[in-house]
């Protein structure tokens, strides 16, 4: 099991909806990690990063665009890239709709994990956790209801295994964690969302991150986050699939990569096009045509 840190999408342009987030983890370069459009998958444009249909096709934070049978969650393409899609299953691990004195979580066997309805275990969230059950049977672990036991970055630069909190928005996480990790669980295409801490704070038109991270916009403070390599114009679904120094950006030509400027004027400034607001990033803008 690994977690990677992501950050979820950000409203952009004024008048428009782009969307950014991040992964510190390993996927193939300039695939997407999580998060979705403001108004959902149909209001930002259905294009995927190569002008076809995209793969989110349901939106995870307000889990809608599902029927009430299914749940709507990222997953791992084949290809290595990822989307949102409906999933049918018996239980949400956020919502813990288990039968009293159960939990949701993903029950692992040699080859395959799915979602099931499981006994409750006893460890906290944060607390030291570890997988129970034979190596080829049946295994959930040690966590209580809502929570996962998966790997930790620790101040000294390891890892441990703790219990974290299931979530399909930062909502549903304490402060200052952030529904901002995606869980890879082997055994299965579902990429279900954990709280985290929050990733090191930025500047845009700095671009103050140290190597090879980027700094892109969030629905809060612009973050550090691994960078992508789409270039200006390029089709895109999240921030961080352009290159540092840009921001994905909805136009009347869709969801692309757009350079970041500073709307007082100065540098950076537009080649081309005009220098339009970032909702949220006073003095920061992208360049539109």
């Amino acid at each position: 099991m690994r977690a990677h840190r992501i950050l979820l999408w950000s409203a952009l342009v004024a008048g428009v909806v782009g969307s950014g987030l991040g992964c510190d983890g390993d996927p193939s370069p300039g695939d997407p990690d999580a998060g979705l459009p403001d108004g959902g998958p149909g209001d930002a444009g259905d294009a995927g990063p190569d002008g076809g249909t995209s793969y989110f096709t349901c939106d995870v934070s307000r889990q809608l665009g599902c029927n009430p049978d299914e749940r709507c969650f990222f997953y791992r393409l084949e290809n290595g890239g990822q989307g949102s899609q409906c999933r049918p299953g018996p239980c949400d691990p956020v919502l813990q709709d288990c039968p009293s004195g159960q939990r949701c979580t993903y029950l692992r066997t040699a080859g395959q994990t799915e979602r099931a309805c499981v006994e409750e275990g006893t460890a906290d969230e944060g607390a030291p956790c570890q997988l129970t059950g034979p190596s080829e049977g049946l295994g959930a672990d040690t966590c209580k209801k809502g929570l996962i036991c998966t790997d930790v970055s620790r101040e000294d630069g390891g890892t441990s295994f703790q219990c974290v909190r299931f979530c399909h928005d930062t909502a549903q996480c304490a402060a200052p964690l952030q529904c901002n990790e995606v869980l890879w669980l082997g055994g299965t295409v579902e990429l279900p969302l954990v709280c985290g801490n929050q990733a090191k704070a930025c500047d845009l038109l700095a671009q103050d991150c140290e190597s090879p991270l980027g700094c892109y916009p969030t629905t809060g403070t612009p973050a550090c986050v691994s960078q992508g390599g789409r270039g200006e114009g390029a089709r895109c679904e999240f921030s961080n699939q352009c290159t540092s120094g840009s921001a994905c950006v909805g136009t009347s030509e869709g969801l692309t990569c757009r350079p970041l400027c500073r709307t007082s004027g100065g540098p950076p400034s537009c080649a081309q096009g005009s220098c339009q607001p970032l909702q949220g990033h006073p003095e920061v803008g992208a360049c539109v045509p």
